[in-house]
C-alpha cells in the first residue's frame, strides 16, 4: 500500500506587524492592504495617481512616485516586516534601487 504524506500548510502570524505596500490603492495592491489591516497589522501604503483614504486606523495612504529619482519615505516606521510591490505602472525603477 502507496502512503500519501499529508501537507500542512505552515502558520504565519500576521499579527501586529509594519507592511508597505508600494500600488495599494487599486487592483491586487488595494485587495492585499485591506486583508493585512484586517488582522491588526499596520499598513503603510502608497499611490502615485489615485489618492485614496481609509477609515481603518491601522491603513494608511501615502503619495509617492516610483519612478522618481529622489523617494520621501519619511512615513514609514523605523522597521518594515513585510514589502508588497506591485506598482500600476510599466516604466518602473528597478526593485533593487529602493532601500
Amino acid at each position: 500500500m502507496l502512503k500519501v504524506k499529508q501537507k500542512y500548510k505552515p502558520v504565519v502570524n500576521f499579527h501586529m506587524k509594519n507592511f508597505l505596500i508600494i500600488g495599494g490603492s487599486s487592483g491586487i495592491g488595494l485587495s492585499i492592504a485591506n486583508k493585512l489591516s484586517n488582522t491588526e497589522n499596520n499598513v503603510f501604503c502608497t499611490f502615485n495617481t489615485h489618492p485614496i483614504s481609509s477609515d481603518n486606523t491601522n491603513l494608511s495612504y501615502h503619495h509617492l512616485d516610483v519612478s522618481s529619482e529622489r523617494l520621501d519615505l519619511s512615513f514609514l516606521p523605523e522597521s518594515l516586516d513585510g514589502l508588497v510591490y506591485c506598482p500600476g505602472a510599466i516604466q518602473l525603477m528597478p526593485f533593487a534601487r529602493l532601500k
